[in-house]
């Protein structure tokens, strides 16, 4: 099919934004996907309220920790997310401050409505980066 000269294709909005999350601790931590996205339920509920705890988050995929050169450990989590709910889950992820009772710094990395770009680690791809603070180098 040949469209005319004139015509743009353009492309929906995406149902599911991506959000890859680092989660820094002083000792490693095991954490599971349901445990993880448990924290992440309690945190819109605390933060947001019964309409913030009926956000739809989905733990795609989660590192096992890794010794950084501060010493701490880092593991990173992605996650999906509601394109309508992207910034309460956002804010209570970043709000999250105890996994499996010990303290944590949990910082968004990237935020993308596409999948594969968050899985890239050096190619310069479409998303936002944003950290609350400079995590540990690692």
């Amino acid at each position: 099919m040949i469209l005319p000269k004139n015509m743009k294709l353009s492309r929906l909005p995406s149902p599911w934004s991506y959000l890859k999350v680092s989660v820094v601790s002083p000792s490693p931590l095991d954490i599971t996907d349901l445990e993880f996205k448990s924290a992440i339920l309690q945190s819109l509920q605390v933060n947001h309220g019964k309409v913030g705890s009926l956000s739809h988050v989905d733990v795609l995929k989660i590192t096992p920790p890794s010794r950084c050169t501060s010493g701490y450990f880092t593991c990173h989590v992605i996650l999906r997310v509601s394109s309508r709910q992207k910034e309460e889950v956002w804010s209570a992820v970043t709000l999250i401050s105890t996994l499996q009772g010990t303290r944590c710094a949990v910082n968004t990395i990237k935020e993308s409505p596409l999948l594969v770009s968050l899985l890239s680690t050096n190619s310069p791809t479409p998303g936002h980066h944003r950290y609350r603070h400079q995590p540990p180098v690692c």
